[in-house]
């Protein structure tokens, strides 16, 4: 027989990847919001956005920009509401929060850029900042370190957590890693040119 431990930690997993997937849907949604604008067509999947028409080079640094706002609202509309309701807010949900921010932190300090291709550069053009800077890796390394202060503060984890976050954030990354993999066997051959 199943434990209710055990229903009850794949109940908080199930929630926790299903807000990951839901928080990068979302910063690919940011992206396609600027096309959409700029009456450009594209389409959001899960770990990817496709254009269908061609874009302006300054059209691009904005919908690089739409897929950072896309993920910084995610996160601190999380944290607000975490903040709100500390003791009832789901965990697992303002875990997933961090998520995005975290593997951007872990990329910048393992490649020296938080994102793949320019995406960060191109927003930060966007923003008025130095293409080559660093504002955007900084942006999400600040949000990463503001959640896990929230954290810290309002569950006052105990030391033997240590593990578990560990084996959590090496779920993360195979989870994400995964869904691009997936995403691009999936739709690139639907919407690649």
């Amino acid at each position: 027989m199943i434990s209710q431990n055990f229903i009850t930690q794949a109940k908080n997993w199930l929630v926790y990847f299903t807000t990951v997937f839901v928080g990068i849907y979302l910063h690919e949604i940011g992206h396609c919001v600027v096309a959409w604008v700029n009456g450009k067509r594209a389409i959001p999947t899960p770990a990817k956005e496709y254009l269908l028409d061609t874009v302006s080079s300054n059209t691009q640094l904005y919908m690089s920009l739409g897929g950072i706002i896309g993920t910084v609202l995610f996160s601190f509309i999380i944290f607000a509401l975490y903040i709100k309701a500390p003791f009832t807010f789901p965990k697992p949900v303002f875990a997933a929060a961090l998520a995005s921010p975290g593997l951007y932190c872990l990329l910048f300090i393992l490649k020296g850029r938080g994102h793949d291709a320019t995406e960060f550069q191109e927003a930060q053009a966007a923003m008025g900042f130095s293409y080559s800077g660093h504002a955007v890796d900084y942006l999400f390394l600040f949000i990463f370190l503001l959640g896990f202060v929230l954290w810290l503060w309002f569950s006052k984890p105990p030391l033997k957590i240590i593990p578990k976050l560990f084996a959590g954030s090496v779920m993360t990354v195979i989870f994400i890693a995964g869904l691009q993999t997936v995403n691009n066997r999936i739709f690139d051959p639907l919407f690649s040119h």
